[in-house]
């Protein structure tokens, strides 16, 4: 691993990887002490930002640079490891994965190695995405900003370097774009972390092109720094710079930074200590700490590491999950020995040999070999897709249990993500009959909790001559907004909710409002039924329904695969915790003083799945929910009935109430 200016190689950097990856896998397999752990991706960036920048400045100085040639060496360096991964996780998943994740799993293997998965898993990570725990490529959505990367610096600095004059003149030239943009990154960064409800940023280069320009500058001022034939640093070069960068990095990583806000403004801390790190330039011999060799090798081996150890612990986890185990300290040391072992067989057998023997693995022979790769997967994923997923591997009973988690519902495009966007053009979607003058209509108003029950809202609306509007947002329960008590709130459900306010009170039309949500307390489910009701609007509340805790139909596939056939009935004790009585007790207490008021007409979903104390979590063959506590949309039609007397109930109330104002 040569340093910017093609000088000697550096075993600090070697050593800093090793330290990254040992951080990352620390941190994904759950082992005490590396709470930070995620860091080591950071520091990633800024050492490929550092090295590359200074193959790709060194080169332009020296009159040598190809694009072509540094993409060929980047394809070398990173394509063949990635795609012996990505081919062994699409035969892993073929054995354990059901039809439909099967499919996204090819989807997400071809987004890998085109390196666009960040934008992938970005799409993915919406509020009913899959857990991250069974993703097996999730890890490559930092090889995706790396290459990303890896195209517009080349390209950006290639660029100057034609129009700018004089050698000197243009690496300052290079420097001071690279400074601009590096700025406008972290700005960008801070901004987006505080404001993206989804968490974007944490995939996006555009958030994260700081972190490997934090290295691509210090190794653009070593060379500028020796084309002008000035020695080095003294105050920067010294082991008491490298001691605190270090220290910072190690602090990083044990502490447990929050992940959710990541990046953002405390990611300068790892991000300055790599760059004291690779700035100092400190113990590069091998007689030093650094120069250990089994420091050396896990530097040597981090990429192949990085690529084996998360779709080990994804593949593992779901093995175990389905013969009813847990993770503990034995089996995590045998998943950190199988990602070693691999590692080592990866390096030596498909990274070395083609990054060596480029008298056989030429240029041509490496496309040509990627893309045959490439194109055999293509025509699989067809294959899966006009198949959905070859159901045929698995057998037929766990196939209703991958029915349950479709989460579209009718009018899906309609259902706002987090930061209050949707495909729909309207700003509220219609259903049920159409809209007449004169004539009551309803508002669905809520999170997903209300969104789930669409299908039966929208059958039982047509059959009573309904029009009705859609206004759901992910993970954004309807409230009435207050500056202190929903501070903690995210800013685009606040303005979702204050502007849904508005225009139901506002307009004569809708007069009935169906409300549902995944509230917190009581009394935000009290003070929004006063609010409507005193406001003249007829009130559907429906009330919570269970509280399930865990993944229903992951569970059910783990109970069938173990007694090895079909479970068509699935019941248990309705408890407290499950019902959630306390919590409901509390609601109809608030409510108790409008039990006289027809207006307010109450709608309970566990009358329908909850019966002699016991509720069905799975009924004749179908599950009733599609994670831990939305309902599925195979059985959303058995509430129907449910919304069709809640309707006819809200119609007679506001018949009573024309009556009175004639």
């Amino acid at each position: 691993m040569v340093g910017a200016g093609g000088d000697a190689f550096r075993l600090d950097i070697n050593a800093l990887r090793a330290l990254s990856v040992v951080a990352v896998v620390g941190y994904h397999f759950q082992i005490s002490g590396f709470a930070g752990g995620f860091v080591g991706v950071d520091v990633f960036l800024v050492i490929t930002g550092y090295l590359m920048t200074g193959k790709v400045l060194t080169d332009l100085t020296l009159g040598r640079f190809s694009f072509r040639d540094f993409s060929i060496m980047r394809i070398r360096r990173i394509y063949p490891a990635l795609a012996v991964m990505t081919a062994s996780s699409v035969v892993a998943g073929w054995f354990v994965t059901l039809p439909r994740e099967y499919l996204k799993h090819l989807l997400q293997a071809l987004s890998a190695l085109t390196f666009v998965s960040n934008f992938a898993f970005d799409s993915d990570n919406g509020y009913f995405a899959m857990a991250a725990q069974t993703k097996p490529l999730l890890h490559t959505w930092s090889l995706s900003v790396e290459w990303q990367f890896y195209i517009w610096m080349p390209l950006v600095a290639s660029l100057i370097w034609r129009f700018a004059s004089g050698s000197k003149s243009k690496i300052s030239t290079v420097m001071i774009a690279l400074q601009v943009v590096a700025v406008l990154s972290l700005a960008w960064c801070l901004w987006e972390t505080q404001s993206d409800a989804i968490g974007s940023s944490f995939f996006s280069l555009r958030a994260r092109a700081w972190e490997p320009l934090a290295g691509g500058l210090i190794a653009a001022a070593e060379i500028r720094r020796r084309s002008n034939g000035a020695s080095k640093i003294p105050w920067l070069e010294t082991g008491i710079v490298a001691t605190v960068g270090w220290a910072l990095v190690a602090v990083c990583i044990v502490y447990p930074l929050p992940e959710s806000r990541w990046p953002g403004v405390l990611t300068v801390l790892p991000i300055l200590g790599a760059a004291m790190i690779v700035s100092a330039r400190q113990w590069t011999g091998e007689a030093s700490l650094l120069g250990m060799s089994a420091i050396q090798r896990l530097g040597d081996w981090s990429y192949s590491l990085y690529l084996w150890h998360w779709p080990i612990w994804v593949f593992a986890l779901g093995w175990l999950s389905l013969r009813g185990y847990g993770v503990d300290a034995t089996q995590k040391v045998l998943m950190v020995l199988a990602s070693l072992a691999l590692s080592i067989v990866s390096y030596r057998y498909v990274e070395q040999p083609i990054r060596m023997r480029r008298d056989f693995w030429t240029p041509r022979r490496l496309l040509t070999s990627s893309g045959a790769a490439f194109a055999l997967l293509l025509g699989f994923i067809a294959l899966a897709s006009l198949t959905n997923g070859f159901p045929n591997r698995l057998p037929d009973y766990l196939l209703p249990a991958e029915l349950a988690r479709r989460t579209n519902t009718p009018r899906d495009e309609c259902f706002r993500n987090a930061n209050s966007t949707k495909q729909a053009a309207e700003t509220y979607c219609s259903f049920g009959s159409a809209e007449v003058a004169g004539k009551p209509s309803v508002m669905l108003w809520g999170d997903s909790f209300a969104n789930q029950y669409l299908e039966p809202i929208s059958s039982a609306a047509l059959a009573n001559g309904i029009h009705g509007l859609i206004a759901t947002q992910s993970a954004c329960r309807p409230f009435l907004d207050d500056p202190v008590r929903n501070s903690a709130d995210q800013q685009p459900c606040r303005d979702f909710n204050r502007s849904t306010l508005d225009y139901v009170l506002n307009h004569t039309e809708p007069s009935i409002v169906v409300v549902g949500g995944n509230w917190g307390n009581a009394l935000e489910v009290s003070s929004l039924a006063d609010r409507l009701l005193s406001s003249g609007k007829t009130v559907v509340l429906i009330m919570p329904l269970l509280n399930i805790g865990f993944d229903l139909p992951q569970r059910w596939i783990e109970k069938q695969v173990r007694v090895g056939g079909a479970i068509g009935e699935w019941r248990v004790d309705a408890d407290p915790s499950l019902t959630m009585s306390g919590f409901r007790a509390e609601i109809a207490q608030d409510l108790h003083k409008h039990w006289d008021n027809p207006r307010l007409v109450m709608v309970d979903p566990q009358s329908v799945v909850c019966e002699q104390n016991q509720c069905f979590l799975v009924r004749n063959g179908q599950a009733n929910f599609r994670d831990t506590a939305h309902i599925s949309n195979v059985n959303a039609i058995q509430f129907r009935g449910l919304f069709d007397g809640a309707f006819r109930s809200a119609l007679r109330a506001e018949s009573k109430a024309d009556k009175k104002l004639d």
